[in-house]
């Protein structure tokens, strides 16, 4: 006996199946739909993810003002204390391409919970290392484990929201993602005055601590959002009540076994990174936009600090407040975005329009770069020599 609410008969072409087996699908309003679940909920799951957003950042960020100090506690240079910041980087840049297909197969909730405790437990030993070469390596595996929103975040939007409607959460996803570094430097900024770089780590650990013990509560709580695998797990329970094997879901949502996994999904990314363009220019632009953002915690110790205008590690951090008001104004911009993009969709009789998507980063793209001549220019003029902020707002 079977529900035509659960169960649909497979007759898609695209799948080449004549007579396929039952598969399993979400009615219209099932209630086990995350796109179905209220708004509160919604919000709340969102809610739970952006402080491990803006966290993973500041596991880069927040070493930027203790370099110095990390650097002559090694004894090595300046340049090879960055590197401190530059593994971090390089795991966060690769993690992604590993730990997304996981979530595709697995669920968001364990990638969630293990990646970013994984990263926990790496964070909890980097406040124990002594020597250099430890040291890197910790920082590169932290950065990987990281990674996690940077992989999943996304897609638990699309889980919870149709693609149309998408852009206000997505919005807050990429605030977190691009405000995390400035915000990052600013508060350790304060966290590293008087205090040693262990000092410090181990006030990250606890700060992303709590943080995680919110996620696992909300991931819990709230509930799985990945559709294959509520919908695998919908199917094996109809299998043993109904007795009919025959039920499945559809082809693409079946779990894979670990030689296909690795074999196919954690190939994929890398294949399209090496062979379609649209892939490989957002690839570029992004890289180039993180590369900015992170260049910046250097580039204004050199300006503001002992060796520039004299400011303390405080004064460098009160200096990224113009950044973050400028990524907060993202945030307001975007309300105005989702209004042209609504409109283009219902011109479109709610079909996509993914080109609607970029209106404003057909402008913010050009911007980005000439905006930052009025920072050259203020750091070389010699007024408001007292102004951090001003100093910042390019």
């Amino acid at each position: 006996m079977r529900s035509s609410t659960d169960i649909i008969r497979e007759d898609s072409p695209l799948l080449h199946v004549d007579e396929g087996p039952d598969v399993v699908a979400f009615s219209h309003d099932d209630p086990e739909d995350p796109r179905n679940w209220s708004s509160l909920r919604k919000w709340l799951m969102v809610a739970a993810i952006i402080p491990i957003d803006l966290s993973v950042s500041w596991g880069a960020s927040g070493f930027s003002p203790v370099a110095g100090d990390f650097a002559k506690d090694m004894n090595v240079s300046a340049p090879v204390a960055t590197l401190g910041l530059s593994m971090y980087i390089l795991g966060l840049a690769f993690g992604p391409m590993t730990l997304a297909p996981l979530s595709e197969y697995y669920g968001r909730r364990p990638v969630y919970i293990f990646s970013y405790g994984t990263f926990l437990l790496l964070l909890l030993a980097t406040t124990y290392v002594e020597s250099l070469a430890p040291f890197l390596f910790l920082r590169l595996f932290s950065g990987y484990f990281s990674s996690t929103t940077i992989s999943n975040f996304g897609g638990t939007i699309a889980d919870l929201w149709h693609h149309n409607d998408t852009g206000p959460a997505m919005s807050w996803f990429l605030w977190a993602a691009t405000g995390g570094s400035p915000t990052g430097f600013v508060l350790f900024s304060f966290i590293a005055h008087g205090r040693t770089w262990h000092e410090v780590f181990r006030v990250m650990f606890f700060i992303c601590l709590s943080f995680w013990l919110i996620l696992v509560f909300a991931q819990y709580s709230l509930g799985e959002t990945r559709h294959s695998v509520l919908l695998l797990k919908r199917a094996q329970a109809l299998r043993k009540t109904t007795g009919n094997n025959t039920i499945e879901v559809p082809e693409e949502m079946k779990q894979r076994g670990p030689k296909q996994l690795f074999g196919t999904a954690l190939a994929r990314p890398f294949r399209f990174l090496a062979t379609e363009a649209i892939v490989q220019f957002g690839a570029l632009y992004n890289g180039f936009l993180y590369g900015l953002s992170f260049l910046f915690n250097g580039a204004f110790h050199m300006i503001f600090g002992p060796s520039g205008y004299g400011y303390d590690t405080i004064g460098i951090g009160i200096c990224f407040l113009g950044i973050v008001a400028g990524i907060c104004f993202g945030l307001f911009t975007n309300i105005f975005q989702e209004r042209y993009y609504q409109r283009q969709v219902a011109k479109a009789s709610q079909r996509d329009v993914p080109e609607a998507r970029v209106h404003h980063a057909k402008t913010a793209a050009v911007k980005t770069h000439t905006k930052l001549s009025p920072h050259q220019v203020l750091q070389e003029s010699g007024y408001h020599e007292d102004n951090k902020l001003l100093r910042s707002i390019g």
